[in-house]
């Protein structure tokens, strides 16, 4: 792959009791016309309950993705009750695959930020060429070191 071009964008959601859920869709995107490649990552970064929130009431936040081994997981990622502070900081990574946010308690409004970012990388077919010439030489290299070896002349 040849040089990669990196972007990012501002993402936001908002889950409420009539809205609980949102997916974020980040799989692989391969582009034959243009010959490209695009991964997606999404960092999670604030959790805001909304000023409206109900007091005593605990909004839970629960995020599901597939694990190794297309393993499902559903864990909340944060549990926010009004208070003094409405913002909690959150350091969530996800990578190449369609994840969801679900308001599983409270009714919320419940507001999640942080950064999209794409990096898209254009695939060539010298890139190929050159696969396939290494897999080549990796083949002659093991040529010579299955022949026997060599006798010494004398002098």
């Amino acid at each position: 792959m040849r040089g990669g071009m990196e972007k990012s964008y501002f993402w936001g959601i908002t889950l409420t009791a009539a809205n609980p859920e949102a997916k974020w869709e980040g799989v692989t995107v391969e582009n034959t016309g243009e010959c490209t490649v695009t991964t997606h990552s999404l960092s999670v970064r604030q959790v805001v309950l909304g000023a409206e929130a109900k007091e005593g009431e605990a909004n839970v936040v629960e995020l599901e993705v597939t694990g190794y081994n297309e393993k499902k997981h559903k864990i909340p990622i944060c549990v926010s009750k009004v208070g003094p502070c409405h913002v909690t900081n959150v350091e969530i990574l996800v990578e190449d695959q369609v994840a969801t946010f679900r308001l599983t308690g409270g009714s919320g409004p419940v507001h999640l930020s942080g950064t999209h970012q794409t990096e898209t990388n254009i695939i060539a077919e010298d890139d190929i060429d050159e696969e396939d010439d290494m897999g080549e030489e990796d083949d002659d290299i093991d040529e010579v070191e299955d022949s026997p070896p060599k006798k010494k002349s004398k002098k």
